[in-house]
């Protein structure tokens, strides 16, 4: 495989990526419950380079009454502690999938970073086809 079909297929794939988890985002937001719940635990990780993820297990009850504790995501630089009342949405169908209101979610961002990647990928393809040197057709 040359350089340019590696271009096109890494850019279809990344694409196609990005779209999934967008859809799946959105989905998700289109069918999630949202309910009062609170910060039952809060975990540390630390990475190699210093930085640290904060993620947060969440208490809440659902709409039918069920009494749910799961992960509640990166809450990120949010000054959240283990007690703190937050808003939690979470997929009526599979309730233990929660994620804490004004986080980020899997799929959102990273869908659309996929995406302007592939595309990034598609135009250089362009470039290279348009402006390259003649050996490259």
């Amino acid at each position: 495989m040359d350089e340019l079909s590696f271009l096109v297929v890494l850019g279809v794939c990344l694409i196609l990526a990005g779209i999934v988890l967008l859809v799946r985002s959105w989905l998700f937001r289109a069918r999630v419950v949202r309910v009062s719940g609170r910060i039952t635990k809060l975990n540390v990780i630390f990475a190699e380079n210093g930085n640290h993820i904060r993620d947060a297990t969440v208490e809440f009850i659902t709409q039918s009454g069920r009494e749910i504790t799961t992960k509640g995501g990166d809450i990120g630089r949010r000054r959240l502690r283990e007690g703190s009342p937050v808003t939690v949405l979470y997929d009526p169908k599979k309730p233990t999938l929660a994620y804490i209101e004004g986080t980020s979610m899997r799929g959102g961002w990273v869908g659309g970073m996929l995406i302007c990647f592939g595309l990034c990928n598609i135009l250089a393809l362009v470039l290279i086809l348009l402006f390259g040197p003649e050996g490259t057709t």
